[in-house]
């Protein structure tokens, strides 16, 4: 009886998100039925360091870039978190145009905008749950607007505009606070981003561009652009608010910096396995960032991130084993670190595990 009841409560809640989403993006009000939600924590950056609700926090999270791929993923997602904030994470990131899917198919990711740039109301929904689900336990979202190999998807720049004003409304309508934005992510990546609007040249004044589209419709948002690493373009640009990098590049000592991808050591075709000197690079780059006290991680695995791989079950938002065969897949070896060299997370604050 009780599953039976969780069951038709979950089914109520999606109904219900789904019908506020369409109902906002067709332009028809709030959905007859549908539930009015409160505000959740506003995010805010003051004097280079992360804000909740009026206090300040250190921010630690893992990348979970398909988190939105479908209802039974985003409900995986939401099933994990009080074990992620048990060790620690309070932030997770993700993308409305799905990340890198992997192994077998890297363009497996779901795309949450039509090609005129509409955002489609089962991704918005899904979106809304989880943010609120991480509001419940002070939680940050991240969330991703652009993805390399996807951007081509739009038609042309009337449709990326169209796309940042819709994601934009959707978060400031919903009152979904306690996120930031990352427009466009590995901006300027050779390979995979084709739009003139996210590539070289006039790098910077095509990423204000895109960030006043965006706060023209939500102006309390913070947002920020991840430059494609290595490939002449900067993180900073007229009108940014989070200083976003990836992988390995160095924590600036001004702004308050997120690297949103952080070092990748498994592979998409065996996923969730790591050598012991992978193991050494990773806690280097975890007390990197410990050190820096205007930056924040978010933690890159494969397993996390991945559609089916190796391990057949990804995108896996939970913590698995501790990765030292195929089976023991999994990114438990991040979680214990945090939770031992950080604390368990309880807002505002990470409590230090006891000795």
């Amino acid at each position: 009886m009780m599953r039976q009841e969780w069951t038709r409560r979950g089914l109520s809640i999606r109904f219900d998100l789904v019908l506020s989403a369409f109902a906002l993006l067709t332009g028809t009000g709030v959905a007859a039925g549908a539930e009015e939600r409160p505000p959740t924590r506003e995010f805010e950056i003051r004097n280079d360091r992360a804000y909740l609700g009026g206090q300040q926090v250190r921010l630690w999270g893992v990348r979970s870039g398909n988190a939105l791929y479908s209802w039974n993923v985003t409900e995986r997602h939401v099933n994990c978190l009080d074990t992620m904030v048990a060790h620690g994470i309070n932030t997770i990131g993700l993308y409305i145009q799905g990340s890198n899917g992997g192994f077998p198919n890297r363009e497996a990711g779901y795309d949450g905008f039509h090609r005129d740039g509409r955002l489609k109301p089962d991704v918005a929904a899904r979106l809304e749950w989880l943010v609120r689900e991480a509001d419940k336990r002070g939680m940050v979202i991240m969330v991703g607007l652009f993805s390399p190999s996807k951007d081509q998807n739009l038609y042309d720049e009337a449709a990326i505009k169209r796309a940042v004003e819709e994601a934009a409304r959707f978060l400031k309508e919903r009152q979904l606070k306690n996120v930031f934005v990352d427009l466009v992510h590995e901006y300027n990546n050779p390979e995979r981003m084709d739009q003139p609007l996210m590539r070289e040249p006039d790098g910077a004044a095509k990423k204000a561009k895109l960030a006043r589209w965006f706060k023209a419709v939500a102006p309390d948002i913070e947002v920020g652009v991840c430059p494609a690493e290595n490939t002449g373009t900067e993180d900073e640009f007229p009108g940014m608010d989070v200083r976003i990098i990836q992988k390995s590049m160095e924590i600036p000592s001004k702004g308050f910096v997120v690297n949103v991808e952080l070092t990748r050591h498994d592979y998409y075709e065996n996923d969730g396995i790591f050598s012991k000197s992978d193991l050494v690079e990773m806690r280097a780059d975890w007390e990197r960032y410990k050190a820096a006290p205007n930056s924040a991680m978010l933690f890159h695995a494969a397993y996390i991130q991945g559609i089916t791989n190796r391990s057949n079950t990804a995108p896996n938002p939970e913590r698995g084993g501790y990765g030292k065969s195929a089976t023991d897949r999994g990114v438990r070896v991040f979680y214990d670190w945090l939770r031992d060299n950080v604390g368990r997370w309880e807002y505002p604050n990470h409590v230090p595990a006891k000795p």
